[in-house]
């Protein structure tokens, strides 16, 4: 009789065991495969934001070299700067509908 039940027990836990085992190998296996995705979308937006990319993305926008630059003097932070004085027309667009 005792036996018997130590075998049921042994085997149980054996049963549970190998449960266990499964399971983690269906999670590494789920691991591996999402690790594996997140890898893919690195390389695609790495090859995004590639300077030729970037290049090419800005010349169909029909962006160009500025001609001149502007130097923007340096000022004390010690007081609020004012607004921005603009020259001509520029078109207020809110922001949702961007």
């Amino acid at each position: 009789m005792i036996m018997g039940v130590a075998l049921v027990v042994s085997l149980s836990g054996s049963m549970v065991v190998a449960n266990r085992q499964v399971e983690l190998q269906r999670l590494q296996s789920s691991l591996l495969q999402a690790q594996s995705n997140y890898a893919v979308q690195v390389g695609s937006m790495t090859n995004a934001s590639a300077p030729s990319q970037i290049a090419s993305k800005a010349g169909a926008l029909h962006l160009v070299d500025p001609t001149s630059v502007t130097q923007v003097p340096a000022t004390s932070l010690e007081r609020p700067l004012p607004l921005p004085q603009f020259n001509g027309y520029a078109p207020v667009t809110s922001r949702t509908s961007r």
